[in-house]
């Protein structure tokens, strides 16, 4: 009897160390926070919202301070503990422009980003680029009264990246 319950007492500890061995949703979003980054619990995983990482008009070129924060969130996506998880990265643009154009444009922009996590270590395997061009604006494109709002269309040129749960 003694034996038995050694054993089953072994395989919890063991079982206890591999879900310890990677990171939950709420420690991704801590972890993340921490650094600094705008994060969001969503039912596909972690969302990382990047707002260093905002795009010229008609730009997919990452600046330098955009490159600094990647290679942050590389060394969290490369930690053993998020190995398991698979990586969306999703690029959006503004409204001016044609639908197509603005597809190309956004899948340019999540290339980017997803070349940049990947210089930094990231398996490119683990890696989904998308990008959906002027689909999901986050601020308004336009004022009330129809003039340009070009604060609100530098915030929708930009790229998110969502870790996946796999759980």
């Amino acid at each position: 009897m003694m034996k038995k319950t050694a054993y089953i007492v072994f395989l919890l500890v063991l079982l206890v160390a591999g879900c310890a061995s990677q990171y939950s949703n709420r420690q991704l979003l801590e972890l993340l926070d921490g650094m600094g980054f705008r994060t969001a619990q969503h039912d596909k995983g972690v969302v990382v919202f990047l707002p260093e990482v905002y795009f010229e008009f008609d730009s997919s070129r990452l600046t330098a301070v955009a490159q600094g924060k990647l290679s942050d969130i590389s060394s969290v996506l490369t930690d053993p503990r998020a190995s398991n998880r698979r990586i969306l990265v999703e690029g959006h643009t503004d409204a001016i422009g044609s639908g197509a154009y603005n597809e190309t444009l956004s899948l340019n922009r999540a290339n980017a980003v997803a070349d940049a996590l990947v210089i930094n270590g990231v398996d490119n395997q683990r890696v989904t680029r998308r990008g959906y061009g002027k689909k999901y604006p986050i601020a308004p494109n336009t004022m009330p009264d129809g003039r340009d709002n070009p604060e609100g269309r530098a915030q929708n040129r930009r790229v998110e990246i969502v870790v996946v749960d796999t759980n």
